[in-house]
């Protein structure tokens, strides 16, 4: 019985300590890094709304056609 209390001390202590490294390392990206990150969320916005242009152009030429055959 003294082993498990034992061995669930230290797991939660092992918890305890990985929570407080990660608080510490939190927040500290080095600036080229940051900056490079940066600049592949931006070109993926950049793609991301070229696509939804070109969704919304088809569907609107679906729509389109829609309503011609609809007629």
């Amino acid at each position: 019985m003294f082993e498990v209390g034992i061995g669930v001390a230290l797991i939660v202590l092992a918890v305890a300590v990985l929570k407080y490294v990660e608080r510490q390392t939190r927040g500290t990206v080095p600036g080229i890094v940051e900056e490079r990150l940066n600049a592949r969320l931006d070109d993926l916005d950049r793609r991301l709304t070229d696509i939804q242009e070109v969704m919304i152009a088809i569907d609107e030429k679906l729509n389109r056609r829609g309503t011609e055959g609809a007629s």
